[in-house]
């Protein structure tokens, strides 16, 4: 029997003999393990997900993605960098600690530190100050007007937990320096930590202190991540997990036969697209002299050799929508207008590549996460045979989400695949200053050694301060084109959310993808 089967049983029979048996225990299970519990570790938007029943910031997405207040029940903008945030009173951390003002200035301090991969997320923020228990001031930089759209991917933590266990700074993923809250968490959150061992189980219980009026039914959550997509499978159609996200493809109709099963489907906001190093004078590897990814024409070779419908089709299985924008229509400031993809041409791409001077091709290093991403292993492999067609022979290198998520930003990879949807902010700006801009302090983190246009940089910096929504628009749309344009991605498509689950589950299937369980039920 396979080892993740034994635990899934393990644990139903757990469940018998503690005498829960009739508690509401939503088994889940994916293809990741969640990083760690410490929400300012990574920037892993599964690892986010599952933390965000955890813990809490002053601002939520709600079930429709609309902000709403959480742990600040209400603001106001005294000017344009400065806010006033009161805080929601006789709040409790699951350790029962009371929530003050001094939580949320440590976990600024904490989120914002050097090496934070929040600390781009909270580069607006000046300093944050403490009026009293539970009021706060806090201090921009510049006139900024996405700071609600951040916090609410900023989670608080309990500084007098975090400094008791050694955690007053983020782990660090690459040593596990702090390692404490690898197992260990403590929130304001719907759902508290119960057990958790890494890459076997995480479970969460039901907090019966929670400031907010529950709108679940579920006692208890248990995750159990689950790497090969046909063993995961195999443990919901056995009734051994109640719930798994991105079905694969080629089992949806499966689910969907089997009595007591369901697949849930939404577009997702997330659009997967290969980032690449334009900027070092040589590719390593290549076998050519100078940097062939450096020249347009190459990239839209490489753009126009990939057959995204063919992906669509055999791949995907229809579960997609080939883009040539990072921005989704689900998105604000999406501009259909310019959502128009060059054609697929293998002759047009050949004859791109003979006169950029590589009639002959090169060799091409290739990296790609196996689990972050719907059919990612598939889409590369395919991706590899395409190239090779047109005569550049690519390498195909397969990395673990933590390995990828690490290496990727540290700039290790020349050309890779990446997926975006704008998380937390849920706007084209977090898209923008993260994949677009050239690498420069916090901006452009996640685009190493990539893409750089001056005057793109110097529009991104204004539409991050412009509150004025046609003006944003109108900088936006100039950013897209420009970039489309100049090929500064080669971009593949839309992901769509294929969730499969008993059909006793309620669920919410959100386009940023997130677990929100506090919305679900069970009959």
């Amino acid at each position: 029997m396979n080892r993740y089967l034994k635990v899934l049983l393990a644990a139903s029979c757990a469940v018998v003999v503690t005498g829960a048996a009739n508690a509401n225990t939503l088994r889940f299970a994916e293809a990741q393990e969640i990083s760690s519990m410490d929400p300012h570790a990574a920037r892993d938007d599964f690892t986010l997900s599952l933390l965000s029943n955890v813990y809490e910031g002053l601002v939520r997405w709600n079930a429709e993605l609309k902000l709403e207040p959480a742990l600040a029940e209400s603001w106001e903008a005294i000017s344009d960098t400065k806010w006033k945030f009161n805080l929601r009173k006789n709040v409790k951390f699951h350790n029962g600690n009371p929530f003050t003002a001094d939580d949320v200035i440590f976990s600024f301090v904490r989120a914002g530190s050097p090496g934070s991969p929040f600390a781009g997320l909270l580069e607006p923020v000046k300093e944050i100050t403490k009026i009293d228990d539970h009021t706060i001031e806090v201090t921009l930089k510049r006139k900024y007007a996405l700071l609600l759209n951040d916090f609410a991917g900023w989670y608080i933590l309990d500084k007098e937990f975090q400094e008791s266990v050694g955690a007053d700074k983020p782990i660090d993923l690459s040593t596990n320096t702090g390692g404490a809250m690898s197992t260990q968490g403590v929130g304001t959150g719907p759902f508290k930590l119960s057990e958790r061992q890494p890459d076997i189980r995480t479970v969460l219980v039901k907090n019966p202190d929670w400031w907010d009026k529950p709108q679940h039914n579920l006692d208890e959550i248990a995750y159990t991540p689950i790497a090969n997509a046909a063993t995961r499978v195999a443990a919901l159609l056995s009734g051994e997990v109640d719930f798994i996200r991105n079905a694969p493809s080629q089992d949806i109709e499966r689910i969907e036969a089997t009595p007591g099963m369901k697949v849930m489907r939404a577009p997702h906001l997330r659009n997967i697209f290969f980032g690449m190093d334009q900027q070092s004078k040589t590719l390593e590897g290549s076998g050519v002299e100078g940097n062939p990814l450096a020249d347009m024409r190459v990239r839209k070779a490489i753009y126009q050799a990939i057959d995204i419908e063919g992906i669509k089709r055999s791949i995907m299985r229809g579960n997609s929508r080939p883009t040539a924008l990072p921005l989704a229509p689900e998105l604000p400031f999406y501009d259909a207008s310019l959502d128009e993809r060059f054609p697929f041409d293998i002759e047009a791409s050949k004859a791109l590549l003979a006169e950029a001077g590589y009639k002959d091709g090169f060799n091409l290093p290739m990296d790609c996460p196996a689990g972050s991403f719907i059919n990612d292993e598939r889409i590369c492999q395919a991706v590899v045979g395409m190239l090779a067609k047109v005569g550049i022979k690519a390498q195909l290198n397969m990395h673990t989400p933590v390995q990828f998520d690490t290496e990727l930003p540290a700039g290790k990879y020349a050309f890779y695949m990446l997926g975006w949807a704008g998380l937390p902010t849920i706007d084209a700006y977090n898209i923008m200053s993260a994949t677009f801009h050239t690498p420069t302090g916090d901006l452009g983190a996640w685009n190493p050694k990539g893409y750089s246009n001056k005057h793109v940089d110097e529009l991104i910096v204004k539409i991050g301060t412009e509150y004025d929504p046609a003006k944003r628009q109108e900088m936006i749309s100039e950013v897209v084109k420009i970039h489309r344009d100049e090929v500064g991605k080669i971009m593949l498509h839309q992901q769509f959310l294929t969730w499969g689950m008993s059909d006793k589950v309620n669920a919410i299937v959100p386009a940023d993808e997130y677990t929100r369980f506090w919305y679900y039920t069970m009959k």
